[in-house]
């Protein structure tokens, strides 16, 4: 049976509580209190209830041991059983139970008449356990401190010459465990059991072990000294070590690239497989080896519906060729294509052929486009076609130049620029000395030339001395002059007309400087 807890014992005292008085049935009487101070003050932790070594009314025996931190007076708790058996311990005197001691209690202290079993209290007469269904309850004034049963079940059958042992508390404290026949002998050596001993542990997983027989888990039946290490992240020798020399089992495939694959133990998970990288679950690579290990090569690799080895036409130049394995994409082509191993394609080229075997011809040429050859009034609309080199070319011939017109925005000689070589709009003069007119340059009349917009000023009679060209012939004061005839007008004798000369020859290097900047390109 299970843990005992509290809970539990709460749980089913009132349907297997004990009795007021000697002699009346567990079952006619009210249930007993449950205090959890008084809980397990006191623990049954054993009990011999079939002896062989000596008469049950001789050899049974009870084991109460204190698993508490202080001593526990046992005088006045009671011990009584759903059979009928009744006995207040030590009512007249004090009974103290030390921490972590025992005290057996059997129906008569001579160990040469029980079995040689140590009993420290004799209860004599008062109980006499039964075998089978049986209750035994501790109290303390009507309250539970502890309880123990048995036969109820094949599972805690009495066996005879074994007590009834409760298997010590788990480490960490969450109580006790299970309850097992005993199995080492004691007194005379017929029965088994622990009586004032350290209980022994049970087995609770069925192996044959325990854990004080170095059963590492107990829990588990494939776990013990002597069991075979497997592969699982278990020590199941109990040896401290883990998955150690185990055998690596045939998990792996071996054929094909797999043939020197051995498992791997991987704890927990089992034997691992590290295939290496050109293992497939399904064949894809088209490779010459066996991929997938399964003892076949490249199996139902095909190109286009055509098995490895059978006769295949590429589109385009390439052709008659032989399905194989590409050695660049690693799949079924035919032999002849771009990826085969005799490939005949090549760059695609404008000539009305599948040149690199696609399926397409002149792919990326843009044929057919719109297009235009020539600059300028040249410049004529056609559409692009191949041309002899493999490129392509405008299919239109562009028109013949001629001489660039002035002003008429149109590129006529077919240059890329327009009205090059006229300098319209900038500075130009006509005549010369005094008559000298500043003006702008346009287009002439034929459209070829161009020509300044100003007219001379009108030639008077050569002065001198003026310092000015008067008839404008390019001479100044000449000899042929003629004196000019000068007003009174309070100016100091001899004076001249220089000021306006020198205007006049400035105004003339200005514009010839201007000329000289805007000329135009040859």
């Amino acid at each position: 049976m299970r843990t005992f807890l509290a809970v539990f014992a709460l749980s089913i005292l009132p349907v297997a509580a004990g009795v007021a008085t000697p002699g009346m049935a567990l079952a006619d009487n009210p249930p007993y209190q449950f205090d959890p101070k008084f809980w397990q003050l006191a623990v049954v932790t054993e009990v011999m209830v079939d002896p062989v070594g000596a008469p049950a009314d001789t050899g049974q025996w009870i084991e109460i041991a204190n698993l508490g931190s202080e001593s526990v007076n046992l005088q006045g708790m009671v011990l009584t059983t759903r059979s009928g058996g009744f006995h207040v311990i030590s009512p007249s005197q004090p009974l103290i139970l030390d921490p972590a001691g025992t005290l057996v209690m059997g129906r008569l202290a001579e160990p040469t008449q029980n079995g040689g079993v140590p009993v420290g209290y004799a209860y004599g007469s008062d109980l006499l356990l039964a075998q089978e269904g049986e209750f035994l309850l501790l109290l303390w004034n009507n309250t539970a401190v502890d309880f123990a049963t048995w036969g109820n079940g094949v599972a805690d059958r009495i066996e005879p010459g074994r007590s009834w042992s409760l298997e010590p508390p788990a480490p960490d404290g969450t109580g006790f465990k299970e309850w097992c026949p005993g199995r080492n002998p004691y007194g005379t050596g017929v029965d088994r059991g622990t009586p004032a001993g350290s209980n022994e542990y049970c087995d609770n997983d069925g192996d044959g072990l325990a854990e004080d027989q170095d059963d590492c888990d107990d829990t588990n039946a494939s776990v013990g000294p002597g069991m075979p290490e497997l592969c699982n992240g278990v020590d199941d020798d109990c040896d401290g070590l883990t998955d150690e020399d185990v055998p690596p089992l045939p998990v792996c495939l071996d054929l094909g690239v797999c043939a020197v694959v051995v498992a791997r133990c991987d704890g927990a998970a089992g034997f691992a497989c590290d295939y290496p990288s050109s293992h497939q679950a399904v064949e894809t690579r088209c490779d010459g080896l066996d991929n997938d290990c399964d003892g076949l090569t490249d199996e139902d690799l095909q190109w286009k519906g055509l098995a490895l080895g059978a006769a295949c036409i590429g589109p385009g130049v390439c052709g008659a060729g032989t399905v194989v394995c590409s050695p660049l994409t690693l799949a079924a082509t035919c032999s002849t294509l771009v990826d085969g191993t005799t490939s005949l394609a090549g760059p695609e080229r404008c000539n009305g052929l599948d040149d690199n075997c696609n399926g397409f011809t002149d792919e990326d040429f843009a044929l057919g486009q719109d297009c235009a050859a020539g600059l300028g009034a040249c410049a004529r609309a056609g559409h692009r076609i191949c041309n002899p080199e493999g490129g392509t070319r405008c299919d239109v011939d562009p028109g013949l130049p001629e001489s660039e017109r002035c002003g008429d925005r149109i590129d006529n000689d077919c240059d890329g620029d327009i009205d090059e070589g006229f300098p319209v709009g900038e500075n130009c003069w006509v005549g010369l000395g005094a008559c000298r007119a500043v003006g702008k340059l346009r287009c002439a009349e034929d459209a070829l030339s161009v020509t300044c917009m100003a007219s001379p000023g009108p030639a008077t009679t050569e002065a001198c001395g003026d310092g000015v060209d008067n008839d404008c012939d390019g001479t100044i004061d000449e000899a042929d002059c003629q004196e000019a005839a000068r007003a009174s007008s309070g100016c100091a004798a001899g004076g001249s007309d220089a000021p306006v000369a020198l205007l006049v020859l400035l105004l003339g290097v200005s514009v010839g400087l201007a000329r000289l900047r805007r000329r135009p390109r040859a």
